[in-house]
């Protein structure tokens, strides 16, 4: 990108839609829309959006929609008519969709019937897609351009300290700086296919849109309910023809090991993003898919999704986030906000093209993370502070190394854990609360909260309240009442001391009845494999145990490797325990002896 000539993903779509009409954007379960009917289609509802809505730049559209190409189609119109899309996840409780409307204040929603409660509280002007798009009479040509460079583009809801989700005002021009260079770095162009794999409510999925919407590729959309299923997503790659996927390093150690190189020969490159990884992950990636090059993107939402690239090598003993992508420079200061030398140990600050205009509707925390340092090297920069400790390699190479505050990754979503601790402590019952952030021995994030003042029999009633007032990979694994929260002899809190505290209480106690037969003997093992250090009972309940999506992968993995059969993804959640699940397998190697 030229600072002369900034554009804005309106201006780059549309050029791609004048180039490619008849090229594939999108497809979906057999379905497809080519560059030139998806632009149709935005061009008629931005048109609605503009004259029955009123949008103008700046305005917020709100996107609560599940089918995938009908989230594409409104985050256009959105676009075209000069506002700014907020993607909503239909899959949060409604009570966390109204807090956001209510923050957000959209000029206009688009919807879908299957998410209307989302909307309940909304008074604006209401697009019900799968209702109303039919209907449409307005003009399927590009609206006149309205919105500037410097207008916003879209608003991403994160994890905020306060109990209250925080919307980051990303501009086009920052987002356009992101998604230009990765169409360079990467080589992105009409011959790619790219597994859409992010959720849209997810600021990754901003940019593998639209590298892809904005380089002619087409845009593969997998079904969300499947997002989990190794099976399907490999068969996608297999047989699509997919060239790029962009995926969190903890759904990929999964992904990986159904993946083998003679049969996703189309694969050229793989993006992890979104949290920390090891080198293991790397090793293994390159054990598997020795030519499929493997590279990680670090950048908060802050900073227009991604502000420093590494390409991983099979020989690398750390995984390093890398340098600045282009017209993004990285400062790393010590506590004085003097620069560390090579092999120093500093907090991140980001500036640049990238930077975000702030947080929507709140000065005082964009004045406290967005600065104007003084002193050198920074000095006039307007710089964003992320809160991530790094360390700087002689070469300019940077590596994470941990977070200076109470924020935590799960799933590769950011949450803060003031957040969570806020929504459990409206509870009368309710004192204080400590999260702890355990990985489990097979490698799975759990977040469990610790609660003072409250007992047993509240247990039930603030997993309701969490479940109400929080997004799914925010709720607590497990709710644990204490009497204090341990500390060390220093004073500090006591992890370990949590862990065993946590093992106790999600173990209630002694051992229970031994497997009666050869499937459960084997489900035993995975299961305390899976959540060790816990004892396990043949009735114990899957989800209580802090069983979540990744679980499954690993539990359908295994049972797949040992037993021989291909569990659904939703086995589990329908059949929890070890018994119920057991006779569900069981069932199905009787089919499969008697269709010999």
């Amino acid at each position: 990108m030229s600072r002369d000539d900034p554009k804005t993903l309106t201006a780059l779509f549309e050029e791609c839609a004048r180039k490619l009409p008849d090229h594939v954007a999108l497809e979906f379960e057999g379905e497809f829309l080519s560059y030139g009917e998806l632009n149709r289609r935005a061009n008629r509802l931005a048109h609605h959006l503009r004259e029955a809505g009123g949008v103008r730049p700046d305005d917020r559209v709100a996107v609560l929609v599940r089918h995938p190409p009908d989230v594409i189609v409104a985050v256009l119109a959105a676009l075209k008519a000069g506002g700014a899309y907020v993607p909503l996840d239909p899959d949060n409780p409604p009570g966390v969709t109204q807090r956001i409307v209510e923050d957000v204040a959209p000029r206009a929603m688009v919807i879908e019937s299957s998410a209307a409660a989302g909307a309940m509280f909304f008074d604006g002007e209401l697009f019900v897609m799968d209702v109303m798009a039919r209907a449409l009479a307005t003009p399927d040509c590009d609206p006149e351009p309205v919105a500037t460079p410097s207008d916003l583009a879209y608003v991403m809801y994160t994890s905020g300290t306060t109990g209250t989700p925080k919307g980051v005002a990303v501009e086009h021009r920052a987002i356009v700086n992101t998604v230009t260079w990765r169409n360079s770095y990467y080589g992105f162009g009409p011959e790619d296919v790219t597994l859409a794999i992010p959720r849209p409510s997810f600021d990754s999925a901003v940019v593998d849109t639209f590298s892809a919407l904005t380089s002619g590729a087409r845009l593969l959309l997998p079904r969300r309910d499947r997002i989990t299923d190794r099976h399907y997503l490999t068969g996608l790659m297999e047989h699509h023809g997919v060239t790029h996927f962009l995926i969190t390093p903890m759904l990929y150690k999964r992904l990986l090991e159904g993946m083998e190189a003679q049969r996703v020969t189309s694969l050229r490159c793989v993006t992890i993003a979104g949290e920390w990884f090891t080198a293991s992950l790397t090793q293994q990636h390159f054990l598997r898919l020795p030519d499929v090059h493997l590279h990680n993107e670090y950048g908060p939402s802050e900073n227009a999704v991604c502000s420093t690239v590494h390409r991983l090598a099979a020989t690398d003993e750390r995984v390093l986030i890398g340098k600045p992508i282009e017209h993004t420079e990285a400062f790393v200061l010590d506590e004085d906000g003097a620069p560390v030398g090579p092999g120093g140990i500093g907090e991140l600050h980001l500036a640049g093209a990238g930077l975000a205009r702030g947080y929507l509707g709140d000065p005082e925390l964009t004045a406290k993370r967005f600065c104007t340092p003084a002193s050198p090297p920074a000095a006039g920069r307007r710089v964003y502070r992320t809160g991530d400790i790094v360390r700087r390699h002689a070469n300019g190479d940077l590596e994470f190394i941990e977070r200076r505050d109470g924020q935590v990754k799960i799933r590769g979503r950011r949450v803060e854990l003031g957040h969570v601790a806020q929504v459990l402590s409206q509870d009368v019952a309710v004192g204080h609360v400590h999260l702890l952030r355990h990985v489990t021995d097979s490698g799975t994030p759990l977040l469990i909260a610790f609660v003072q003042g409250a007992t047993g029999q509240d247990v039930d009633r603030l997993r309701a309240t969490a479940q109400e007032n929080l997004p799914e990979f925010m709720v607590p694994s497990a709710i644990i009442p204490v009497d204090a929260v341990p500390l060390t002899g220093n004073g500090k809190v006591d992890d370990a001391a949590l862990v065993a505290l946590y093992a106790t209480a999600a173990g209630r106690g002694a051992p229970g009845a031994q497997p009666t037969t050869a499937v459960e003997a084997v489900l035993l093992e995975i299961w305390q494999e899976l959540f060790a250090p816990l004892p396990i009972g043949l009735d114990d309940d899957f989800l209580d145990l802090g069983g979540d999506s990744l679980s499954v992968m690993d539990l359908l993995s295994r049972v797949e490797r040992r037993l021989g059969v291909q569990l659904e993804v939703s086995d589990p959640y329908t059949d929890r325990t070890i018994r119920s699940l057991a006779l569900v397998i069981e069932d199905r190697q009787n089919d499969k002896v008697g269709t010999k």
